[in-house]
């Protein structure tokens, strides 16, 4: 098993943590999560216990081996070809993973695109997976495709956007048990940290900012050592 393969398992095992902040993998089960707790009130009434928790697991995650993303090609949602050089030049790069029916994922969007145009002078970019823009069969949907788009420029999302592609899929990235799912990599490639599921408030996603910035920071320092 690869050392990327474990790293997806550790977030699946992780689900459960952030059920209240999270869409379910179905649309289906989605809007019963919905229906128990809208996001802005949700988000706003999490306590500062979740962000400790946070804190501690990703000092954790620090200790382990490197795990890198490997090689992989995908296209943005306009087309682009891009692959696993999206990562050089920058010292974090925030990945969140989203789906078209997660209202979670959609409210987080201007918090997001407002922090990755604050934070780039430090190094830091967010770039959006959006991974249902493809048919049980695997080929790709249009009409999810275009919807995606809407939703990006509705909510005002000015970060780059990837859709699936085969090596993305290879990677788990469909096959998450829940969305939004974040994972934090440096100019290398390699992870920093360990990935989450659930959305978050701007104090909270700056926090993570912050600390996974300083771990890549370390992390990069280390490697160049």
């Amino acid at each position: 098993m690869t050392q990327w393969k474990r790293a997806m398992i550790a977030v699946t095992l992780a689900a459960a943590l952030a059920a209240m902040t999270a869409c379910a993998a179905t649309p289906a089960a989605e809007e019963s999560v919905s229906q128990t707790a809208p996001a802005s009130s949700a988000l706003q009434s999490e306590s500062s216990a979740a962000t400790e928790e946070e804190s501690t697991s990703a000092a954790q995650g620090d200790e382990t081996e490197t795990t890198n993303i490997g090689s992989f090609t995908t296209q943005t949602l306009d087309g682009e070809t891009v692959d696993e050089t999206i990562f050089s030049g920058h010292t974090l790069t925030v990945v969140n993973v989203w789906a078209t029916f997660c209202g979670w994922c959609v409210d987080e969007m201007p918090i997001l695109s407002a922090l990755n145009e604050e934070y780039a002078e430090k190094g830091v970019q967010v770039v959006g997976v959006v991974n249902d823009t493809i048919t049980a069969d695997g080929e790709e949907d249009p009409e999810q495709v275009a919807l995606a788009k809407d939703i990006v420029a509705q909510g005002n999302a000015n970060y780059t956007q990837l859709k699936l592609s085969d090596d993305l899929i290879q990677l788990g990235f469909a096959s998450l048990p829940a969305v939004p799912a974040t994972f934090f990599f440096d100019g290398e490639g390699n992870m920093v940290g360990q990935g989450f599921l659930g959305a978050k408030n701007e104090e909270q996603w700056r926090e993570t900012f912050d600390t996974y910035l300083k771990m890549a920071e370390e992390q990069m320092g280390e490697s160049a050592a």
